[in-house]
């Protein structure tokens, strides 16, 4: 299961190394929790635009658990071109789909982070930034 994790906006790749666990920045970001962020972002992606993107790793996982990627701007995209009902049919969908019998995703968290990244995306757009994600799964 997943410890910490968090999707942040950085200027570029170079920045976004500098974030992760016990790392301390001062840039926009959404904490994430007991989610795997890659699969959610996949997950996401098909239901809001009917594709799947591959993900840039900017740090590859590797045995520490540790990984930092690039949101896919295909997503981004959609996060910000989604309304209201259609993000909160996307977290329901999505929390029913990725939710397993020990490690539930409860629907008004799914809406809520859904919501969350969605304005974060448009930050992002606003600032001319990119959406990032790092997660620490030992």
């Amino acid at each position: 299961m997943v410890l910490v994790g968090e999707f942040f906006l950085a200027g570029d790749d170079e920045s976004a190394v500098r974030v992760g666990p016990r790392k301390s920045h001062d840039l926009p970001a959404v904490p994430c929790e007991g989610i795997y962020p890659d699969e959610a972002v996949a997950r996401w992606e098909a239901l809001l635009t009917g594709a799947e993107s591959p993900l840039r790793h900017v740090v590859p996982m590797a045995n520490d658990g540790f990984t930092v990627f690039a949101v896919p701007q295909p997503l981004c995209t959609a996060f910000i071109g989604a309304g209201t009902d259609r993000l909160r049919t996307t977290a329901l969908t999505w929390a029913e789909i990725a939710s397993e019998p020990d490690n539930e995703i409860s629907p008004d968290s799914a809406v809520d982070l859904l919501e969350r990244l969605s304005a974060l995306a448009t930050r992002r757009a606003e600032r001319g930034l990119s959406l990032y994600c790092w997660y620490f799964a030992p």
